[in-house]
């Protein structure tokens, strides 16, 4: 009888809201940023642990500064309340499928170029389509929005290339293009067969060292033995794009991000051997997750390629590699 008054004691003073409050302060080690992923403010997320101790009459996390780590009763708990918040996402899951796709949400991540010059397009096409859902995208480098799929922070990210990880199903998007850039009216252009080795006396505006892009020019240079002279590293295509614009540099850059000024004009495309150098986009969602029927459809909507056709891309769109 006590141990039975003991567990409805428990049901009684533990909330959902606390477990969850708890296991993401434990996930992210910090207050701080379980606050800013819950949207709550730092001192309510303080609050609710407390209470969730208090209630337990042990202490769950131990106070490192503004680092926080597990303690055994925490460690345990943690294990339980994992498996009790994952069946209650399956079951909101479930729900979502009776209900269709007419509301849910939609969060997917993605890194630099598919972010800004191709996603947009299709996440606009596919509100169309289901204008009941809250869509947000995030857009970061491969590694960050790769990691927010493993915490379940997001429900999908499109990156290139993929990080190998087992507990993510990696599945092929499309394939883009990386070309050298040079102003308008610079020396080289309408030179044919230009090699890398001759480009080396010529400044490159790059991007940062954990970039695609800059892994991709990095790895054909050493292929082709040349050193190549870094000018200038700026965090961004728009960025770059000014930069080769204004004279600072040659660059390599997709040709996705490139297309309106190759239009216009204002930049030119040099022909150097190895070059366009191809490289794939993956779509990437957690493996073990039963995915919101929301999520499998924009999937599948992304696979189809039919919204390229309003981004004005589909005749630069080449079967992706297995």
């Amino acid at each position: 009888m006590p141990r039975a008054q003991a567990q409805l004691d428990l049901d009684r003073a533990v909330t959902l809201r606390q477990l969850r409050t708890f296991a993401t302060v434990a996930d992210l080690n910090s207050f701080s940023l379980a606050a800013r992923r819950l949207k709550l403010s730092q001192p309510s997320v303080s609050y609710q642990v407390k209470e969730l101790e208090e209630t337990l009459g042990l202490p769950l996390l131990d106070r490192l500064g503004k680092r926080v780590q597990l303690t055994e009763a925490g460690t345990l708990l943690y294990g339980y309340a994992r498996r009790m918040l994952g069946v209650l996402d399956e079951a909101t899951v479930a729900i979502e499928e009776m209900r269709g796709i007419k509301r849910g949400t939609l969060r997917v991540g993605a890194s630099t170029t598919v972010g800004i010059y191709l996603l947009p397009a299709a996440l606009g096409a596919f509100k169309k389509l289901h204008p009941g859902l809250v869509i947000s995208l995030e857009i970061g480098t491969r590694a960050r929005v790769q990691e927010q799929v493993l915490r379940n922070e997001l429900d999908l990210a499109v990156v290139g290339p993929a990080l190998q990880d087992p507990e993510l199903a990696i599945m092929p998007f499309l394939s883009d293009e990386l070309v050298v850039i040079a102003p308008a009216g610079h020396p080289l252009t309408g030179k044919r067969g230009l090699s890398l080795k001759d480009l080396e006396t010529q400044p490159f505006v790059m991007r940062e060292a954990a970039s695609g892009s800059r892994w991709s020019l990095e790895k054909a240079a050493r292929k082709a033995g040349a050193r190549l002279m870094v000018a200038m590293e700026l965090g961004s295509n728009g960025a770059i794009k000014h930069a080769v614009e204004s004279g600072l540099g040659l660059a390599v850059i997709s040709r996705y991000a490139c297309a309106l000024e190759f239009s216009s004009g204002r930049l030119v495309e040099l022909d150097v051997r190895g070059f366009p150098i191809r490289r794939d986009w993956h779509i990437v969602h957690l493996r073990r997750r039963k995915l919101p029927a929301s999520v499998g459809a924009f999937i599948d909507f992304l696979q189809d390629r039919s919204w390229l056709s309003s981004n004005g891309s589909r005749g630069r769109v080449r079967p992706p590699t297995d």
